[in-house]
């Protein structure tokens, strides 16, 4: 897996909770770092388990609303759930500078991770330049036109611009020591001035049709509600529990020693707030 650690041998639990009872309805345990494609497999695996049990052949339809993190998102899953007709709520990580309600927070608080990649310097960012769609030009922070260095349409039908600073701008630049992570990059005919990258999307996207919904009255309230469902369960199982590693080897084991940490809580919960009706 590659984590902010580096690559490590190891495997990440994943779980699908519900809101009312916070029970674990799926658990599956996944070898890979990244989390949006585990997405498919775990509302594959409820909508199995609810039909093999006789609960409902078709859980994921409306009967439910289904709400994850942004590391879910994307282009991919937001098309499965629109085709699949899943009522589902996933935000895309800029979902926050849209809503209105934070519009002052970098000014309140400042960026976030700001200062957090240690090494790495902060510059101007992209959006300090000014992007003309029409025309495909870009003006950078000092009034200098940049050249088109590339330009591609998306699978998804988004169109995306690369910019780069003419050598002879950069290198008498006087905003060159904060515009550039290497000012000295521009002094040799080899290097390259600054570069900046837009994509524009058309909005006919399934990610576009997903930030609709999430960016609507009910999409915010819905969302509001997925830190107090599913968090509360992992730190159960991570703290209280002690599973803050897995202890096998293989994905069979690590999946039955999920499974059953998860079991352990669905028991645990039924014990202490379940009702026996009748015998």
């Amino acid at each position: 897996m590659l984590t902010s650690k580096g690559t490590i041998q190891g495997y990440n639990g994943v779980a699908a909770v519900d809101k009312k009872h916070q029970i674990i309805v799926e658990a599956q345990a996944f070898g890979e770092g990244q989390e949006h494609h585990t997405l498919k497999p775990i509302l594959e695996g409820i909508q199995a388990r609810y039909d093999r049990l006789g609960i409902s052949e078709d859980v994921l339809g409306d009967q439910v609303i289904v709400t994850a993190d942004t590391g879910f998102s994307n282009e991919d899953n937001n098309l499965y759930l629109k085709e699949n007709r899943i009522n589902a709520y996933i935000p895309d990580n800029a979902f926050r500078s849209r809503d209105k309600k934070f519009a002052n927070q970098k000014e309140k608080y400042g960026k976030r991770h700001q200062d957090t990649k240690v090494g790495v310097k902060q510059v101007i960012p992209s959006s300090e330049f000014k992007l003309n769609q029409k025309n495909k030009t870009c003006i950078c922070p000092a009034g200098n036109l940049m050249w088109l260095k590339d330009e591609a349409t998306k699978r998804n039908g988004d169109k995306k611009f690369a910019f780069e600073g003419r050598l002879t701008d950069c290198r008498s630049c006087p905003l060159k020591y904060d515009c550039m992570r290497n000012p000295d990059s521009p002094n040799d005919r080899s290097g390259h001035g600054r570069q900046v990258s837009f994509t524009i999307n058309k909005g006919k996207s399934a990610t576009e049709w997903m930030k609709k919904r999430v960016d609507s009255q009910f999409g915010k309230k819905v969302y509001g509600h997925r830190m107090s469902v599913v968090e509360p369960v992992f730190g159960n199982i991570g703290t209280n529990k002690g599973l803050n590693r897995f202890s096998l080897r293989s994905k069979a084991k690590i999946q039955g020693q999920w499974l059953l940490f998860s079991l352990v809580h669905n028991i645990e919960k039924i014990m202490n707030y379940g009702q026996m009706r009748g015998i």
